[in-house]
């Protein structure tokens, strides 16, 4: 799963020429040298050296040396990078890793004077987002880049089915799946000899991936539950995750208005095809649908849940590594300056050309996006939540996504899908909590 897409020739209209390379940081010191590394290997890259370009054209008082290499290469590194007092100045790190490295002491924490020194104000990004780098009561991130999980819907279809408005809760979502449902024979869900082995078109697309999960994320979290409790003990059996998963397992089994034990891959090629109206999945296929010229349209996931509008999204955040005793102050300084320069609106505003959702308010009402898709879901970006907050991300998320499969697939019964996926969980957590002892 490629979590970007191409770089546009929308780069220049977007503000990158010119207006970021004005402004300046508001470091005031001597000069230093900072290290800089991140995971932006794709079509991304090119993005970040201009702006990396930019930053160091308009500040000669700070140079800033970057390093791109694989997300993974960098998780392995960092920690003996920091054990050996040769940490870089500042590091990315994404919304699934960034609390195990804050857990394990390789992170330092951000002072709100320090923030408001550096001029980074925590207000101008959507709340949930910021908090994904929080932990116990700090900050220890920035957000740079965002994705979400969104509902993509196939307008031509719906048409034909005669669904005339995008779903936005419960309700709607299944009185539109079912008429956008037929078997071969044209028949639709409830009428007599109606065959939901051999459908023709179907209402939504449900998978058995990690992706596919996200969906059972969001419906749990949209009826006030969690996957970890007060404890970050693993907690996504709860009647509220139960209820909601429910619900999208009975879209299957009990409404037949999606495939059963369907794959990504398959649900991905059907809507491409116009045989399903709905596709929840990663807001980076956004550019694929382009390219098809398909006509589709971009939603916020429906309100599954009874509490409240949510979503699950993924994010980076530039960091700040703990460093050797002695570190200059100044390069500190420098570095939250730079951080802050590259989180201000016009940055972000190119930065979103290269695939990224807005992090901030002040972006996502930007002129520049008011005919794309994508805008569709920008009123509620600050319903979004991260899978973060606990250091064992892993150990929560991996039986979770084994639950969702099992469950979806009538392996076993909701109920006892979460039940072993928590059991699986804790025995994981318990063996984690030993290494941050």
């Amino acid at each position: 799963m490629n979590r970007t897409v191409k770089v546009t020739a929308l780069l220049l209209a977007a503000g990158l020429g010119g207006v970021a390379a004005a402004q300046t940081s508001t470091y005031k010191g001597p000069k230093v040298t900072l290290t800089y590394l991140h995971g932006f290997t794709g079509a991304d890259r090119p993005v970040m050296e201009r702006l990396i370009a930019q930053f160091n054209a308009a500040n000669p008082n700070i140079e800033v040396k970057a390093q791109a290499q694989p997300w993974g290469t960098t998780w392995q590194q960092l920690p003996s990078l920091v054990a050996s007092g040769r940490a870089p100045d500042v590091v990315v790190i994404n919304e699934d890793q960034i609390t195990n490295f804050v857990a394990r002491g390789a992170v330092s924490p951000l002072t709100n004077a320090e923030l408001q020194a550096a001029g980074i104000n925590k207000s101008r990004f959507y709340g949930p987002l910021f908090k994904t780098a929080d932990y116990e009561g700090k900050s220890y991130g920035v957000p740079i880049s965002s994705v979400a999980y969104v509902m993509f819907y196939n307008k031509d279809l719906m048409k034909k089915s005669g669904v005339s408005k995008v779903p936005t809760n419960r309700t709607e979502l299944l009185a539109a799946a079912r008429a956008c449902t037929t078997d071969r024979n044209g028949r639709k869900p409830g009428q007599s000899g109606f065959d939901p082995k051999a459908l023709n078109t179907w209402g939504i697309s449900l998978y058995n991936n990690w992706v596919g999960s996200r969906l059972a994320y969001a419906a749990i979290l949209q009826n006030g539950g969690s996957l970890v409790d007060k404890n970050l003990n693993a907690s996504f059996n709860s009647p509220q995750a139960v209820e909601g998963v429910q619900f999208l397992v009975d879209l299957v089994q009990k409404h037949n208005v999606a495939r059963p034990n369907s794959t990504e891959e398959a649900e991905l090629a059907a809507f491409s095809q116009g045989k399903v109206c709905f596709f929840p999945s990663g807001q980076w296929y956004l550019d694929r649908f382009e390219q098809q010229k398909m006509n589709f349209g971009v939603a916020f996931v429906p309100r599954i849940g009874t509490k409240q509008d949510a979503a699950w999204g993924g994010s980076s955040h530039m960091t700040l590594p703990k460093q050797r005793a002695g570190y200059d102050a100044n390069k500190r300084r420098a570095a939250l300056a730079f951080v802050n320069w590259m989180t201000s609106p016009t940055q972000n505003l190119a930065w979103t050309e290269a695939g990224s959702l807005p992090v901030m308010p002040a972006v996502a009402n930007n002129k520049k996006f008011e005919n794309r898709p994508i805008a569709g879901v920008f009123s509620k970006l600050g319903n979004i939540y991260a899978t973060s907050g606990f250091p064992w991300g892993g150990q929560v998320l991996g039986p979770f996504d084994n639950a969702w499969a099992n469950a979806y697939s009538g392996k076993q019964s909701v109920k006892a899908a979460l039940d072993a996926g928590v059991s699986e969980a804790n025995k994981q957590i318990q063996q984690a909590r030993k290494t941050f002892q």
